[in-house]
């Protein structure tokens, strides 16, 4: 089981009916019960381990840890105190039925503590002991019994509690709990409200405080239980069962000051409550600024609104509404909302009644599909949502002009069809028009928007728009932001058609069938930020389309038809823009494409979004290769046309001279001539360690116990042990080194970085692997160097690009699976395979060694 990337840890998750908080976990480490796989941030998911205690093995630095749906039972005393830096700790129904005393003590950085499904019997003063950053306590279905049981006065930081579905039967709120920012007790059994339960909230600073009561069976509310209580939202949503049981308690609320208010049902409840007169008549002693009416049942008959002169904003959702409600007059109300409801006509005259109106969102209704009656009055109104309904307008928008003189936000988004007409053009207020997913009409036929010189935002995506003219956005002189998603465009405007959009920052031009873009396309849009032009069908981008783009930080040309990048595309691409898509393109991995994936190696863990995305399609034995994988030796092609003469006279000749004279082989060259052939006798060591004399004490201490030491035991070739003294040292690195191993097994350090005689050595098994294809090259790297360290020592930068490699690191677990894989290398004798788990494969992290150049000179 995966988890998935969010954004901060705060929002909630329900799993199994549950509250959990599962999708916050990003997947940086995934454990089943044989598989480790590490990826760069510290996380590890162990979800259904069969675990029955906590591993003592766990990374140190790890930020979040989920344990959830073990076998535990019971937390011993200090047993995460070694994750000093955990952020994030999920325990959910791992069968907890005892935590001791300073269970979570060295946990300094926790934030969140999931305990939700755990039957835990008692809860102990020190419970919660050494949790000084905890901002979120999920105790969901613990069999909590009252809130006072739970031990949280010492959380001094603890901002949000989740204890519901729970077996709470009286609503106490401690005081240790006023710091909180919400205290969810939903699906409890309260099934009545005393007017002491709540004593310790009267006259207390609570105005932050949100409290959920949703779902409790309450039947009774004791007259001024709430009075002098101030609170930031309560939610009964699906207390009451009937409405009478809703009218009589909704008295009882009064002298409650909330900011927000929520009542009603569940939208797939069981109890439906119709409204009837005097419904709501307690909310005459409620003052509330927010008013929120869930999952009933309305008739046009009478007024429901008399006792609600204090709201200001008034949401309806999931109501069995079927024609316009006879509202009071209201003249505070101004925002209003409407959502899922059973009306086929916007409610034009019933709105209109509320002059204060400032917004207005009427959405996903699925069976409006009317726009009759004018919006009049309404001189204040500044935003219109009429999104994701039904709605088939044939002109637009005289009902909404007719009324509303200061509009500056309108979204027919997701609706069937919006007609817009001459009248359209005296919307000149609009700040933001959002038409997407809806058919339209006349856009890019007329210079519909000639006069909305106000408009910063427009959204045209999935409209099938086809743009004709080259005025189609005339008249947009302060546009910032224009998404085009699937619209087309006639091949003569392109040219022209945005330049008069100088402020524009953000164009989407995705999937509008694009197979050539002008030089001039893009001339005046010099404050332009972000440009996709992914999904068309595009076979080149030439660097003159982007040169006026100055200001442009973010490209995206995906999946379009590009084999190859121009060297003055690519070159432009370098230059200010931290952001690039080039993926899903079918590119030519040939020696025609030299340069461009010479560029792709260079800039693919710099600002390349989606690398794993950009694979070669031909040649067919390049096919599926990720482009950064992909190393060429085109230079070998002149060297074949050239020779052709000499290959007739001598072809061996010409092959040794080449790498006889080459200067990377010329010194081996030399000593395999220079040396007897009876004096190697064989292969007589599994590796010849390269490494440096400052790194000696790990290799004394770690590498040569494991590996002499195992079963069978590894023979290794060591400079300090093993070679002949008084002879020179470029004679032993061949001759007793490289020679006589079957690997050359390269410990690559910051020691190894600076010094000539590893870079020798290093060079030496590489040449030596070439001409005979005997020697195999592990290496292994202990700790991070710059990036232009590498580059310095050219062998190792190709090789560490194009190779896999061992990396060494702290943790019983990762040093474990090391050791495995470096046997198994050694046993091959050649390259480790490129799956293997725990081997890196991107330039950003390399490790490496450095040598000690003075002490191989004294050998």
């Amino acid at each position: 089981m995966k988890g998935e990337e969010v954004g901060d840890v705060g929002s909630s998750g329900i799993r199994d009916g549950l509250v959990r908080e599962s999708e916050e976990f990003e997947e940086d480490y995934y454990m089943n019960s044989t598989t480790l796989h590490e990826i760069p941030q510290m996380s590890l998911k162990c979800c259904n381990c069969n675990l029955s205690v906590v591993p003592v093995d766990l990374p140190q630095n790890l930020r979040k840890l989920d344990l959830s749906f073990n076998n535990l039972q019971h937390l011993y005393n200090k047993q995460f105190s070694q994750l000093s830096k955990l952020q994030l700790l999920d325990l959910t129904r791992c069968s907890i039925i005892s935590i001791e005393d300073h269970a979570f003590s060295g946990l300094d950085n926790l934030h969140t503590l999931i305990l939700t499904g755990n039957p835990v019997a008692h809860w102990s003063p020190l419970t919660f002991s050494g949790l000084t950053l905890l901002h979120r306590l999920i105790v969901v279905e613990t069999s909590l019994t009252s809130l006072s049981a739970l031990p949280v006065g010492q959380l001094t930081l603890l901002k949000e509690l989740n204890a519901a579905r729970n077996l709470l039967k009286i609503l106490h709120v401690p005081s240790f709990l006023f710091s909180l920012n919400t205290v969810d007790l939903r699906a409890n059994k309260i099934t009545e409200i005393k007017e002491n339960d709540l004593e310790n909230l009267q006259n207390a600073n609570t105005s932050h405080l949100t409290l959920i009561l949703s779902q409790n069976p309450v039947q009774s509310i004791s007259p001024g239980a709430f009075r002098f209580i101030s609170l930031q939202a309560l939610d009964l949503k699906g207390c009451f069962s009937t409405a009478d049981t809703m009218k009589a308690n909704l008295k009882a609320l009064s002298g409650l000051h909330t900011r927000k208010l929520v009542i009603g049902h569940y939208r797939n409840s069981l109890n439906k409550i119709k409204f009837k007169n005097g419904l709501l008549e307690g909310l005459c002693g409620v003052d509330d600024e927010e008013l929120t009416i869930n999952g009933m049942f309305f008739d046009s008959t009478h007024p429901f609104l008399d006792c609600t002169e204090n709201v200001t904003s008034l949401r309806m959702i999931n109501t069995y509404m079927e024609h316009s409600l006879s509202y009071a007059v209201i003249s505070s109300i101004e925002k209003f909302e409407l959502k899922n409801s059973l009306l086929t006509n916007v409610p034009s005259a019933t709105i209109s009644k509320f002059r204060n109106l400032k917004e207005i969102r009427i959405t996903d209704n699925r069976r409006l599909s009317k726009f009759d009656d004018d919006l009049t009055g309404l001189n204040r109104l500044e935003l219109l949502d009429l999104s994701r309904n039904q709605l088939h307008i044939e002109s637009c928008c005289y009902h909404i002009i007719s009324g509303v003189t200061v509009l500056k936000h309108l979204n027919f988004s997701y609706n069937v069809h919006i007609g817009l007409r001459t009248v359209f053009l005296n919307m000149s207020h609009l700040r933001s028009l959002d038409l997407s997913h809806s058919e339209i009409d006349s856009v890019g036929q007329f210079p519909v928007f000639n006069l909305m010189d106000k408009l910063t935002y427009l959204d045209l995506s999935y409209t099938s728009c086809h743009f004709r003219i080259h005025c189609s956005f005339c008249g947009l002189t302060h546009l910032e932001q224009l998404y085009l998603s699937h619209t087309k465009f006639a091949t003569e405007i392109l040219a022209l058609v945005f330049q008069n959009l100088t402020q524009l920052r953000i164009l989407d031009m995705s999937s509008c069938g694009l197979q050539h873009i002008p030089a001039e396309t893009f001339a005046g849009l010099i404050l332009l930020q972000e440009l996709n032009l992914s999904k068309n069908i595009l076979w080149e981008l030439q660097s003159s389309v982007l040169n006026p783009l100055t200001a442009l930080t973010s490209l995206d040309i995906s999946a379009n038809n590009f084999q190859g990048i121009s060297e003055d595309t690519a070159q432009r691409l370098s230059q200010n823009i931290t952001k690039v898509d080039i993926s899903q393109n079918p590119y030519d991995c040939s020696c025609s494409q030299q340069t461009f994936l010479l560029w792709v190696h260079e800039h693919s863990s710099a600002f390349l979004s989606f690398s794993e995305l950009m694979v070669c399609k031909t040649p067919n034995h390049f096919h599926g290769e990720k482009l950064s994988d992909v190393y060429l030796n085109c230079s070998l092609t002149l060297y074949v046309f050239a020779g052709v003469f000499v290959i007739v006279i001598s072809s061996l000749v010409a092959v040794f001279t080449y790498r006889c004279y080459s200067q990377k082989y010329f010194y081996l060259c030399y000593l395999s001539c220079q040396t007897p052939k009876n004096h190697i006798a064989g292969k007589e060591y599994d590796a010849f360690v390269i490494h440096s004399s400052l790194d000696e004490e790990w290799v004394k201490e770690q590498l040569v116990p494991k590996l002499e030491g195992s079963v069978p035991p590894f023979q290794l070739c060591l400079h300090y042990r093993d070679f002949v003294p008084g002879i020179p040292i470029t004679s032993n690195i061949v001759n007793e080194g490289i020679r006589r191993s079957r690997n050359a097994l390269i410990i690559v350090s910051q020691n190894f970085m600076e010094s000539k005689w590893c870079s020798f050595e290093f060079e030496m098994a590489m040449s030596w692997q070439f001409l005979e294809s005997q020697c195999g090259i592990i290496v292994i790297l202990l700790e991070a160097v710059e990036d232009v360290q590498l580059k310095q020592m050219i062998g190792l930068n190709k090789y560490l690009r194009k190779n896999t490699y061992l990396k060494w690191a702290d943790g019983y677990l990762e040093r474990k699976v090391f050791w495995m894989r470096l046997s198994e290398a050694l046993r091959k004798g050649s390259q480790i395979t490129r799956c293997a788990p725990q081997l890196e494969d991107t330039s950003e992290e390399i490790l490496y060694d450095k040598h000690n150049e003075q002490n191989k000179m004294n050998l």
